[in-house]
């Protein structure tokens, strides 16, 4: 019971909040992402964040630590961009059952070359 006080009494103090779109007609999806390799002290395992932006307005953002292991920065980074290429194909779905059809493939911003070699490679992909 006093969890849901504390988030009727949440939903009350930021009924105002929301997200603000400008009047523009780019509404392109571009994402970026990155990995902390080996950051948690305990176990080793890396943490991986990505941002999605719908223009210029942040829609999605994921902070998490990975499941497994990575014994290279390029592969933990390579599992960022994974999760980053999952959560942009979902809204792309999303946005396309509202109406919002996408023409153009979704950059993917990502600072480890060996990453992206690693992707732009059909036969390691």
């Amino acid at each position: 019971m006093q969890a849901v006080l504390h988030l009727l009494r949440y939903l009350k103090r930021t009924s105002d909040f929301g997200l603000f779109f400008r009047n523009s007609s780019d509404l392109s999806l571009k994402v970026y992402c990155g990995s902390d390799w080996a950051s948690c002290a305990d176990n080793r395992r890396s943490a991986t964040g990505f941002c999605v932006f719908l223009g210029d307005c942040l829609v999605s953002r994921k902070s998490k630590k990975q499941l497994v292991i990575s014994l290279s920065s390029a592969e933990a980074e390579y599992m960022a961009m994974s999760k980053a290429t999952i959560e942009v194909t979902w809204l792309s779905k999303l946005f396309y059952d509202f109406g919002l059809p996408s023409s153009s493939p979704h950059p993917l911003y990502c600072d480890n070359y060996a990453a992206l070699h690693i992707a732009h490679n059909p036969v390691f992909s």
